[in-house]
């Protein structure tokens, strides 16, 4: 009888090794499979000490706030400047562009037109932008400037105007926007 025990108590030990060796080996299979089919997704894990952090492979943008200050001259010309304070995050060493994009302030957020090519978009409305690369991860801009022409706005001398604009972020590297602002509303009486 103890000879049979000791047989029972045996073979279970060595189905719980044999349990043990395959699972072990099939945690080694599925996380090597794993790793390979990462590679190929649009974000990089890293896995270390049963820590999970993710790297997004694109930019992001984390807009912080924006304003109008008028009446600057640039270059012999008479306009407007905004000042923008946003972040870029996972766009480290990527070419990037700020652009603002503006509206009349009604219900229909018509957009302003002009036929000035250094600033207007392509299809039409009024915009400026300033090139940039971020040279941190993540990277913070505190004032970047835009500047746009009064002349390129298109409007009357003396009107009032209730304007809006939003800022809009651009990987030039993928040639695709990462991030766009709200608005910011403003008004102008122009000179």
């Amino acid at each position: 009888m103890r000879i049979q025990n000791v047989m029972i108590k045996l073979f279970v030990l060595a189905v719980l090794a044999c349990a043990l060796v395959v699972l072990a080996g099939f945690t080694a299979t599925s996380a090597s499979r794993g790793r390979q089919s990462l590679k190929t997704t649009d974000q990089q894990l890293n896995v270390a000490r049963n820590n999970l952090t993710i790297f997004s492979d694109d930019p992001e943008a984390i807009y912080e706030g924006a304003r109008i200050v008028h009446n600057v001259t640039v270059g012999g010309e008479k306009g407007m400047r905004v000042h923008a304070k946003f972040r870029v995050r996972y766009g480290l060493d990527v070419p990037c562009m700020l652009i603002a994009y503006f509206y009349f302030d009604n219900e229909k957020s018509t957009p302003l037109k002009t036929d000035d090519p250094n600033y207007r978009s392509k299809n039409g409305i009024v915009s400026a932008h300033a090139n940039f690369t971020p040279a941190y991860d993540p990277a913070v801009y505190n004032d970047l400037q835009l500047f746009v022409p009064y002349e390129a706005l298109n409007m009357a001398s003396g009107d009032d105007y209730d304007l809006k604009f939003y800022l809009a972020l651009y990987d030039k590297e993928g040639g695709r926007f990462f991030g766009k602002s709200g608005w910011y509303k403003f008004h102008l009486t122009m000179p």
